[in-house]
């Protein structure tokens, strides 16, 4: 079966129309060409129509059938809204035909019913829909005139009227209608195409946030554990060549080694790795301290007071900033003693890290990656990161809302 695909017109010249399908334009000519040929044969018997005009009418009625079913197909294929030659030789023919018919039998006059839908359908605009069947409607008039003997003409021409006019009204309300639906096909498509591209961008942006996500998580845990692991090992080849390297030594290697492995397991689970025990943010803070004295050898203080509970993002948020401090500071400042402490004021949940090292330069663009994206981390916490690289006290204060932070 084939179909004709609809575009929009203007709408102040469209006739109209999506087309109908072949299937359905040849059904109903085919019930027309019948009908016609049932109204010939019995206008002949019952009405005494002379049988030479009845099959003359039976003739031209079968050809025009033919005629109509070959090039129907082609027409409906076009474009809604053009019109090339052949339209305007199946207009012609129509009206010809139909005037014809009338002439040799009056009663075929009804046919009429599907000359009208055929031509709007085949007409490129509204226009030219209204002006052909104002011709096949007077066409139609002047050949019903012979067989009226000039008595009954003003009734032929009211009907005739009557005819066009509920040709035209039915036309342009079925073109509103189909004119209608074509734009609002358009309308679907676009949205359609809209919501498509907002589903892809929205993929687009989960995959950058969670790339992002991931990539804060590897550098605040597994390159934290690994940079710490390198360290150990530089220390234990130090004390091998001084051959003084200790068991407890190669244990804190052996230790950071398995920590590095267990956050990674976690990363390729799916999740992210779950520093804040049931002790809460506290006691986390007292793991991370423990483990760098014992890496380090720092002195490292924790002073920490009584803070509002904070939901799990938000501690993990604080503790990442811990462990940033403290992983720069054994790298990086030299220090040898570092002051954490966590305290709750103003309603803000503070997380400092203080050391006494060479300092940094806070006036410059960035500190790092760490630095930014806890930065950006605590930024989507409604928190803040503030750096002092004053040499001897060179300080990173994170903090989060006690509001933001609640579960």
């Amino acid at each position: 079966m084939s179909h004709t695909t609809a575009t929009p017109v203007a709408a102040s010249d469209a006739a109209d129309v999506g087309l109908p399908t072949t299937r359905g334009w040849i059904v109903a000519f085919l019930a027309a060409g019948i009908l016609g040929a049932g109204i010939a044969v019995a206008s002949a018997v019952v009405a005494g129509i002379p049988w030479a005009s009845a099959v003359a009418a039976l003739t031209l009625l079968g050809a025009y059938t033919v005629f109509i079913l070959l090039v129907l197909p082609r027409l409906l294929r076009r474009e809604a809204g053009t019109m090339g030659a052949l339209d305007v030789v199946t207009m012609v023919v129509t009206v010809v035909v139909v005037a014809l018919l009338t002439f040799l039998v009056p009663w075929l006059a009804m046919l009429q019913f599907w000359v009208f839908p055929l031509l709007w359908t085949l007409a490129a605009s509204t226009r030219i829909a209204v002006s052909a069947c104002f011709v096949s409607a007077a066409s139609i008039f002047a050949a019903l005139l012979p067989w009226t003997g000039g008595g009954s003409w003003a009734v032929m021409a009211f009907v005739q009227g009557a005819s066009f006019v509920s040709a035209v009204v039915l036309g342009l309300w079925i073109s509103g209608i189909s004119r209608y639906g074509s734009e609002r096909d358009v309308l679907v498509a676009e949205l359609t195409a809209a919501q498509s591209e907002l589903a892809s961008l929205h993929h687009d942006a989960g995959a950058v946030a969670e790339r992002e996500r991931l990539t804060a998580e590897m550098h605040d845990t597994i390159a934290q554990s690994l940079a710490g692991t390198v360290m150990l090992a530089q220390r234990a080849r130090r004390e091998l060549v001084e051959g003084a390297l200790s068991p407890s030594t190669l244990e804190l290697v052996e230790e950071a080694a398995r920590a590095a492995l267990a956050e990674t397991r976690e990363l390729v689970a799916g999740g992210a790795p779950a520093s804040v025990g049931a002790g809460g943010l506290t006691e986390a803070l007292r793991t991370v301290v423990a483990r760098a004295v014992r890496e380090t050898g720092l002195d490292v203080e924790l002073v920490t007071s009584a803070v509002p509970p904070l939901d799990r993002e938000a501690e993990v948020a604080l503790l990442r900033c811990a462990q940033e401090g403290l992983s720069n500071a054994r790298r990086h400042s030299g220090a040898r003693r570092v002051e954490v402490g966590l305290a709750e004021r103003h309603g803000v949940v503070e997380l400092t890290v203080r050391d006494d090292g060479v300092g940094f330069d806070a006036t410059a663009s960035a500190h790092g990656y760490g630095i930014e994206g806890l930065r950006a981390r605590l930024g989507a916490l409604g928190g803040s990161l503030e750096v002092d690289g004053t040499p001897g006290a060179a300080t990173v204060r994170a903090g989060v809302p006690v509001r933001a932070g609640r579960s």
